[in-house]
């Protein structure tokens, strides 16, 4: 659980703002985060005092890349065959989930945080280990707690977190703290990974293109974009098996309502703010085109960015892809009723990606 790496004076404050209103279930859960946060408050202070002054400092060279669109949208596969290249750095479980100490008590904490990972994701059966890359948007929600995320712990109070998708109805100081842990997290990402570009992903990032650009001018998008039926299926797959494991009060909303809202809500603000970033910085990649034809996409990819010569890591990407040919996606079965329903909060992008209306 990844509120485990947050600071012991973030879970109390978090806590309260909550008004320790926690579900008598999941009384254990809560108090095992107040014991882990607690017993890491020496690593958190010890870092904070050996790097803090370094990380503000730091001056990146190169701009992050950023994989951008839906959860189970594809992003996930789209990174990891990206990451064969070597010259990117990235997030991995373990920095993910203890964003404040990997820069001094990495081995420590991996060494504890491995028997308790699964050997494979609980919504794909993908592998999965302490080197497993994960959203930066858990590193944020441990940093300042200003993430939507931070509703899947308090979904009662899951309005107020909300606004956090975007920051359009947050205030100018919760936004400016945002992007000052925003920047923070990127530069001591570059630390660890000894300088190198990173390579990142985030769907939450699909709300936040422009906010990006004020940190990062000449950060490059990829938006990986898929059927929108399966990513339905597929995302109330991941809120059964994943989501529900963060709760710490029983939710009182239909989920159903709040995936089509939130995806809604993430595209009318991506397509707003698509043409701030530049051309040249920006592209657009089908799903099921990338897994037809993964070494022409990415292909295209490195062409249209100018992310250097793929020819070099093409060998590394195709072996990869060698060891997946048993791996079988799950295969949804649509009732014309709920395509219809999927349709009529989705149209906009499913006609705008050419995908098929019901009949």
């Amino acid at each position: 659980m990844f509120l485990m790496g947050a600071s012991f004076v973030k879970w109390i404050k978090l806590l309260w703002e909550n008004k320790f209103k926690i579900h008598i279930k999941y009384w254990p859960k809560a108090l095992a985060i107040t014991l882990v946060t607690f017993l890491f408050s020496p690593f958190v202070i010890f870092e904070q005092i050996i790097w803090n002054r370094k990380i503000k400092k730091l001056k990146i060279e190169n701009d992050p890349i950023f994989i951008i669109g839906h959860w189970r949208g594809g992003t996930t596969f789209l990174q990891e065959l990206m990451l064969k290249d070597k010259r990117y750095y990235y997030l991995n479980m373990v920095e993910a989930t203890f964003p404040h100490q990997f820069l001094t008590s990495y081995w420590f904490t991996k060494a504890i945080m491995s028997p308790l990972i699964p050997k494979k994701r609980p919504m794909d059966n993908m592998r999965m280990s302490a080197k497993t890359p994960q959203e930066h948007e858990f590193a944020l929600t441990n940093y300042c707690l200003l993430s939507p995320l931070t509703a899947l712990f308090f979904p009662k109070n899951k309005e107020k977190y909300l606004k956090y998708c975007s920051f359009e109805q947050s205030s100018e100081k919760e936004l400016r703290k945002w992007k000052e842990s925003f920047r923070y997290l990127i530069n001591k990402l570059t630390i660890r990974g000894k300088g190198k570009q990173l390579l990142l992903k985030n769907p939450l990032d699909t709300f936040r293109v422009k906010l990006i650009l004020d940190l990062y001018p000449n950060a490059k998008f990829i938006h990986i974009y898929r059927d929108p039926y399966k990513v339905f299926f597929s995302t109330v797959k991941l809120y059964n098996t994943n989501t529900r494991l963060f709760f710490l009060q029983k939710p009182d909303f239909n989920i159903r309502d709040f995936i089509f809202d939130m995806y809604k809500e993430m595209y009318k603000k991506f397509y707003k703010d698509f043409d701030s970033i530049p051309k040249e910085n920006i592209i657009e990649i089908k799903y099921e085109d990338f897994c037809q034809k993964p070494i022409e996409q990415l292909e295209k990819i490195y062409s249209h960015l100018q992310l250097g010569d793929f020819s070099k890591v093409k060998p590394d990407i195709q072996s990869y892809l060698d060891t997946l040919r048993e791996y079988k996606p799950d295969n949804y079965k649509i009732d014309p009723i709920v395509e219809k329903e999927i349709y009529e909060n989705w149209k906009e992008t499913i006609e705008r990606w050419n995908y098929k209306r019901p009949i």
